[in-house]
């Protein structure tokens, strides 16, 4: 045996009277010389690219096989549990372990309350976790699912952030395998939900090095894509080539770490379902001042009043007791603020500045988001449907002085029903033109598709009598996402899926979402204004989105400068 010159000293324990005669020492040396032929953490696994057992920086786990060559690890730690002292502080890394850790199932979803708001008790959303809900605050796992190889080439990789507001899902929610099958590596993660994840408070915000708090999800969220950027070779996935990509709240915060100096580098094209952030018409994030007065209103009815022990205050609150003040509609209560260093600035500001993360990005909604709000809020759990006068009551109440304006655009007589009305309103104000005034801000700096789910006859995820559901909000995931829990796609569906897949996967692999085999897909243009359509009848360009949708009456184009108002 020739040894490295720096391993000399092995070379003359091993030639050491004492060594060949002591059992324990020769064991002792044997296992160091078996240290120095693990392969590195950015190395692939030692027993071949398609092995069940891999190194990760932090230790060895251990997967399972799937159908057609793949591989599933799940419950990964990224970052150490958020528990006790380490509760509202940013995300650190895990402990390493010893031996081979399990990676077979998944971990517990963060705390969040159990969705099981239908009237016969069952969950208003097709995930596991928004039937259980969690009290584990140790939480932060990832789960990685990949294709069988078929050549030495490291593949894509799509980091998705889950959807639900910023207080429910789980990364375990989502089925990697159709995506997985077009040659992607699927990562999906937990990050700290409600009050655990987004609580702002100027206790909190004392104790920091930054001065400020709230953001940890957001936090977590890029921890997670660190340890990607750590880890993901081993799984044979290529760090250079790194996709982030979310629906609703998971999408939003997409375009969040699109603006964030913390995510430089660590994502290389974006996709964004259903969720703006950036452009005029999409939610913006508090200021940190705003959200440190939310968040003391919120310490204060779980009992933490004195600002000066507020801190010690809130981490001795049970989460199960913190989940319940959360509520089942306090969402808008955990957005993310501006102030911490993920997010020093507006989105739009970030991008005014030219502060961005630009890169290739994927973007939409579905034709008929709203829908399911209405559905959910106003049949099912409203008493009803609406009427006219209903109608245009709750719309004098949500649009103020502009009510008038709405009812005019919107008017009943229109629509089939008022509940319909209703749904087109949400749908325009809040998806589909922030989502286009997105796509416009983005083509400045960056590659943009566009697109449109279309499917009138998508599987609902919830019983709707009086409100059509079409294409709802999330109605894309399973698509893009198998799922038991909704009757199964037709053969037309299924085609629509596979054109999607391969679309998302191409995007990945590329930033560009054109393959072979798949109806052309331009370039999104501010001039242009060609969004695809994806429906099972239809996968093609159209120009009709704005009008469609009364963009002008939403985001009503800027006058110039000097002209007559």
């Amino acid at each position: 045996m020739t040894f490295h010159p720096r391993h000399r000293h092995l070379e003359r324990a091993m030639r050491a009277p004492c060594l060949r005669t002591s059992a324990r020492a020769t064991a002792a040396v044997a296992a160091l010389l078996l240290s120095l032929t693990v392969p590195p953490p950015t190395a692939r696994a030692a027993s071949g690219p398609d092995s069940l057992v891999v190194r990760t920086d932090r230790g060895w786990v251990r997967g399972a096989a799937v159908h057609h060559g793949g591989r599933v690890f799940q419950g990964i730690p990224f970052a150490a549990p958020p528990t006790g002292e380490l509760r509202w502080r940013p995300p650190l890394p895990p402990p390493r372990w010893s031996g081979v850790r399990n990676a077979t199932a998944p971990a517990h979803p963060c705390p969040q309350l159990p969705l099981t708001l239908l009237p016969d008790g069952g969950p208003v959303l097709p995930g596991e976790s928004n039937r259980t809900g969690s009290t584990v605050e140790d939480c932060l796992y990832l789960n990685v699912r990949t294709p069988a190889r078929t050549g030495d080439r490291p593949l894509p990789v799509l980091v998705w952030l889950h959807g639900g507001g910023n207080v429910y899902g789980a990364g375990s929610d989502y089925d990697g395998s159709a995506l997985a099958a077009r040659g992607v590596v699927v990562v999906t993660i937990n990050y700290r939900l409600g009050a655990l994840g987004f609580l702002a408070h100027p206790a909190l915000s004392a104790e920091s090095p930054d001065r400020a708090s709230g953001d940890y999800g957001l936090m977590d969220q890029q921890a997670a894509l660190r340890w990607v950027r750590r880890n993901i070779g081993v799984f044979g996935g290529d760090r250079n080539r790194v996709t982030l990509g979310g629906q609703s709240a998971g999408s939003a915060d997409t375009c969040l770490h699109i603006a964030s100096p913390t995510a430089e580098n660590l994502f290389h094209r974006a996709i964004q379902q259903s969720g703006a952030c950036a452009a005029d018409g999409s939610p913006t994030p508090l200021p940190l001042d705003a959200a440190e007065r939310k968040g003391s209103g919120f310490a204060a009815s779980v009992g933490c009043t004195d600002p000066t022990t507020a801190a010690g205050c809130l981490r001795a609150v049970p989460a199960s007791e913190l989940i319940r003040a959360t509520g089942t509609g306090a969402a808008s209560l955990w957005a993310p603020n501006t102030g911490p260093r993920v997010l020093p600035r507006p989105p739009r500001t970030a991008w005014a500045e030219g502060r961005v993360n630009a890169v290739p990005t994927l973007s939409g909604n579905t034709h008929d988001e709203y829908r399911y709000f209405t559905a959910l809020y106003v049949d099912l759990l409203g008493g009803g449907p609406l009427t006219p006068d209903s109608y245009a009551g709750l719309v004098r109440l949500q649009h103020g002085n502009r009510a008038a304006a709405v009812l005019d655009t919107y008017p009943v007589s229109a629509y089939p029903s008022a509940n319909l009305a209703y749904s087109a309103v949400g749908t325009d104000q809040r998806f589909a033109c922030p989502a286009r005034a997105d796509s416009r801000l983005y083509v400045s700096r960056t590659p943009v598709y566009a697109y449109e789910f279309h499917d009138a006859q998508a599987p609902p995820f919830i019983p709707a009598p009086h409100t059509p559901q079409g294409a709802f909000h999330a109605a894309e995931l399973a698509y893009l996402f198998p799922m038991d829990s909704v009757a199964p796609l037709t053969p037309a569906q299924r085609r629509l899926s596979a054109t999607m897949t391969a679309y998302w996967a191409r995007f990945a692999a590329t930033g560009d979402p054109n393959a072979p085999g798949t109806e052309t897909w331009p370039r999104y243009t501010a001039d242009g204004d060609r969004i695809q359509v994806l429906a099972p009848d239809r996968v093609e360009p159209t120009t009709g989105f704005a009008a469609d949708h009364h963009c002008a009456f939403w985001q009503p184009a800027p006058v110039p400068e000097g002209a007559v108002r």
